[in-house]
């Protein structure tokens, strides 16, 4: 009995915030029953991501969407890709640095996109995963292998796009408040609200973390138990999406990200506590047209990013950081009919950095044009080719082409195998930190290239109504040349050069299922991946070995999650292996492999319009100790309680 009570105040104290917020629809402000005014709408605005596998056929992609994501909406894109998928984080602990590396490459390898724009800083060259929390990200794509035809310079080992979470038509507004070990505790909004001419969507979240776990160091004395010092994190985000049909063919879309991170720098294990301390800030905005023709469309974008990186400690004051991107797309889409179309378009960036250790300002521009081209000759073959000329300040990188076929090589009524190839050359541009650094920046550095080829299978199948499958297999080999390297010249000073070709090759493998019986639903995902990355050649200065895998590439990696709804219980589970990584280019020393355990179990209820669920968290059930990087501790056991509240 306490029950329609109880979601009847909710309903009229939501109701209430609603109305203050102007988030309300229109019947609820108006004091009108809800009829149909909601229901029978039929919105005309068409709000659309940026989906990478388009002009992509042959490549290989991992994807998380929306309800992959949703056990992370307190946490980052680190944490989901590293708890659902068997590519490998480098990460200094929990809320410190995270990167990415894709395929035995380097974190600079790795492009990462919102808004068809570049995030990674312009300075480092790089993103840091830990600063992208998941809440306003409807899924997130990871394309493998190189990509610099579809993204741009970086895109030398793969790249991730991220999408923002669509506006799904009426209204919807969601929170949640989560409190768990160590001090975490997060908070995240989000609203939005879709008719036939406007699409609104506000994303929100604070999080804070002590990050005072126990960890085991070994010193003289033998084994030791200390609680970690000077990790704590403060962290927020905003995110903003608007969409306005202008007119029957044309669409103006405006989206703003707002970042702030306030965070101490955890303190390697045996070193002296520095009070290390980091703020990053990061400002994000993106106007776009997009007008549709009969047989096309037109599509312009400028964007201005701004990063700021404040650093200090107790041997050094403030060191600043701050740089700015603005930058400039235009494309247009020829689609002369269903199965054949091409996209030419143009870019132009300018960045500019104010950087304590360049010791002036400094600015530059950039500039590129690409074409892609899509051809399905028929319903079982599907071809792509692509290509996009860089224009460097001082240098020209090479034409980077890409080519891809699909073919369906086998059918029946529930099951087709389709056989896929790529083969790709991309090139990443030298860092503003590589070449304007002082002392020790080379503004003599040459663009990486590198060029790789990937084939593989992949498999769908329907056994029966209630059950889907699928696989995939890849194969790839990569050669990276003009690997950026620091190293120290005859007087001391360090200086970036190009020093090696590196050659990575290996196999990755996944596969999905979905099945439902009754009131029951499953989804499972595995994926392993096997990366043998080493260094094939150098100079006489580069003193790292030959033949050995890279530090920090782990051979075998894998993952396995599971997610189960029955009757409105979830239970959800997720494991990682990591295999032993070197910690040196000779490989004298390593980090012994790990396995982590994570899981979930909770409760969704049902009261008219309004969801509402709990959720109890673990993470690292196992308790294992590990060390994702040498001498950064890792926590034990955790736990996070989590309460859900979605009115639609």
């Amino acid at each position: 009995m306490y029950a329609p009570r109880f979601c009847a105040a909710l309903h009229r104290g939501w109701l209430a915030l609603l109305l203050g917020s102007g988030l309300a629809p229109a019947w609820a402000q108006s004091g009108r029953p809800a009829a149909d005014s909601v229901r029978h709408v039929l919105p005309a605005v068409q709000v659309q991501a940026l989906r990478p596998a388009r002009y992509a056929a042959g490549s290989r992609f991992t994807s998380l969407d929306s309800a992959a994501l949703a056990p992370y909406q307190g946490g980052t894109v680190a944490d989901a890709l590293s708890g659902r998928t068997p590519l490998y984080l480098r990460t200094y602990g929990p809320g410190q640095l995270a990167s990415l590396s894709i395929r035995g490459t380097s974190a600079r390898h790795t492009a990462v996109l919102w808004h068809g724009f570049n995030l990674n800083f312009p300075t480092l060259g790089e993103a840091d995963f830990s600063l992208l929390p998941v809440a306003g990200l409807g899924r997130v794509d990871v394309q493998h292998g190189p990509a610099a035809a579809l993204y741009g310079t970086g895109a030398v080992g793969g790249a991730v796009v991220l999408g923002a979470a669509a506006a799904p038509a009426g209204t919807q507004v969601s929170a949640a408040a989560e409190a768990g070990s160590f001090g975490a505790r997060a908070f995240s909004f989000s609203g939005s609200q879709r008719d036939a001419r406007v699409a609104v969507r506000t994303s929100f979240l604070v999080r804070q973390a002590d990050n005072d776990f126990y960890y085991y160091s070994r010193e003289l004395r033998g084994e030791v138990r200390r609680r970690q010092e000077n990790a704590a994190l403060t962290q927020s985000s905003l995110q903003q999406d608007v969409t306005v049909q202008a007119g029957p063919r044309g669409e103006v879309t405006a989206a703003l990200w707002l970042t702030d991170a306030n965070r101490q720098i955890q303190p390697a294990i045996g070193s002296s506590n520095t009070h290390a301390r980091e703020r990053d800030q990061s400002a994000r905005a993106v106007l776009g047209y997009r007008r549709r023709a009969a047989r096309g469309e037109t599509s312009v974008r400028v964007a201005w990013f701004g990063d700021l990186i404040d650093y200090q400690n107790d041997q050094l004051r403030t060191s600043h950081s701050r740089s700015s991107v603005r930058q400039a797309q235009l494309e247009h889409t020829w689609q002369w009919r269903p199965t054949l179309s091409l996209r030419l378009g143009a870019e132009a960036q300018h960045f500019a950095a104010r950087v304590d250790g360049y010791r002036r300002p400094v600015a530059e521009q950039r500039y590129a044009g690409f074409a892609l081209l899509r051809y399905d000759p028929s319903a079982r073959l599907r071809l792509t080719l692509n290509a996009r000329q860089a224009a460097l300040p001082g240098r020209r990188p090479p034409l980077a082409p890409t080519a891809g076929a699909e073919w369906q090589a086998w059918r029946t009524a529930r099951q087709q195998l389709w056989l896929k190839a790529s083969a790709a050359r991309s090139y990443r541009a030298p860092t503003l930190n590589e070449r304007y650094w002082r002392p020790g920046g080379n503004p003599d550095l040459l663009p990486e290239t590198s060029v790789g080829g990937e084939a593989g299978l992949h498999y769908e199948a329907l056994p029966g109504a209630q059950l889907s499958l699928q696989a995939d297999l890849t194969a790839y080999r990569l050669l990276v040349d003009n690997w950026v390297q620091w190293l120290p010249d005859a007087g001391g000073t360090w200086t970036p050069q190009n020093l090696r070709e590196v050659r990575s090759q290996g196999l990755e493998a996944s596969s999905q299922a979905q099945w439902r019986r009754g009131a029951y639903q499953l989804r499972a995902s595995a994926g392993y991946a096997f990366t043998h990355s080493q260094k094939r050649r150098g100079y006489a200065q580069d003193a790292d070995p030959v033949g050995v895998q890279l530090a920090y590439v782990p051979r075998h990696t894998a993952s396995l999650s599971t997610d189960h709804d029955w009757r409105g219980w979830l239970l959800t589970t997720a494991a990682t292996f990591t295999d032993q990584r070197f910690t040196t280019a000779s490989g004298s020393d390593f980090l012994p492999a790990y396995a982590l355990l994570h899981g979930s179990v909770g409760r969704r209820w049902h009261c008219g319009r309004w969801q509402l669920t709990a959720l109890l968290q673990g993470h690292n059930l196992a308790n294992a100790r590990y060390q994702n990087y040498a001498f950064r501790a890792m926590p034990p056991r955790a736990g996070t309680l989590s309460l859900r509240a979605a009115w639609h």
